[in-house]
């Protein structure tokens, strides 16, 4: 992967493709003035620069605000909360700008496969596994047939992976390793 430079250019398509109004972290800043405000662009990108060129991020980019939402009625044990945290749109920008440097790097080299869609941008995850195994399940049910199946659930996958393979995964596909 070649070296990143960010411009104002990756900035202005960063913030055109993030939601209007999705909550904010610390920054407490919306995409939707960082549309309007153009003239923001070329200093974030400069910002954003100075960031990878240090290899650190200040940690205004990195702290989050967490939320504990219950997952039902049952409010008082606290297993039965889910936490959401709204990270800064400005590290929401970055993110975005890597995550496209990234795909680019993935697909012009091929590197993953057609039907790796979990990740895959403007895949659809599991929704098309999923409709494909209902139409087969009618298909079978329709023409009398036998069929085995099974279904691996990969909950908390990420967690359960080593982030040092990640680190070597990326390293291995030649992903920029200041990125």
């Amino acid at each position: 992967m070649e070296f990143v430079i960010i411009t104002p250019d990756d900035v202005a398509e960063a913030v055109r493709r993030a939601p209007n109004w999705k909550s904010p972290g610390l920054d407490g800043l919306y995409h939707y003035w960082l549309k309007g405000f153009v003239v923001c662009h070329a200093v974030l990108a400069r910002q954003f620069q100075e960031a990878l060129d240090q290899k650190s991020l200040p940690s205004l980019f990195t702290t989050g605000i967490t939320h504990l939402v219950p997952k039902d009625q049952d409010t008082t044990d606290p297993s039965k909360y889910r936490p959401i945290t709204f990270l800064p749109t400005i590290y929401k920008t970055l993110t975005s700008i890597l995550s496209a440097r990234i795909t680019r790097h993935l697909n012009s080299n091929q590197v993953m496969s057609r039907a790796q869609n979990g990740c895959r941008s403007g895949g659809r995850g599991t929704k098309e596994p999923l409709l494909i195994d209902s139409v087969i399940g009618k298909v079978v049910k329709r023409n009398r047939r036998n069929l085995s199946a099974a279904w691996i659930d990969y909950k908390k996958a990420f967690d359960s992976v080593p982030h040092t393979w990640l680190g070597r995964v990326l390293e291995l596909y030649k992903v920029d390793c200041t990125v």
